[in-house]
């Protein structure tokens, strides 16, 4: 019986340690495997034009990531959404985070 709660404990402290997957509002998701790794891309416009936010969740569970690893991962990802999604033209950062060490957020703006 001790074996039982042992493990049904450890269970829970690990499911409590998760963090749930952030969103990003008047955005779907879209699945991508990056170096063997499943990430969830959202993009979705602002209310100015040509303006849009991004948001790189690892769709994989993660124990002690390494954040620069991470960002380098999302900014691969990013870059062909952001090629994507500018077309023809080329595209400016504006701001950039690494979230839970594994999230990338980016706001960036479509230009020229």
């Amino acid at each position: 019986m001790t074996k039982v709660f042992s493990v049904v404990l450890a269970a829970a402290l690990a499911l409590g340690a998760c963090t749930p997957k952030a969103t990003l509002d008047n955005s779907q998701v879209e699945t991508v495997k990056v170096e063997g790794r499943l990430s969830e891309v959202r993009i979705a416009p602002t209310d100015a034009p040509d303006d849009y936010r991004m948001l790189i969740v690892r769709a994989t569970l993660v124990i002690n990531p390494d954040p620069e690893a991470e960002r380098a991962r999302g900014w691969n990802v990013a870059k062909q959404y952001m090629d994507r999604t500018c077309k023809e033209r080329r595209y400016q950062v504006l701001d950039n985070d690494l979230t839970d060490y594994v999230n990338l957020q980016i706001h960036f703006r479509c230009v020229g």
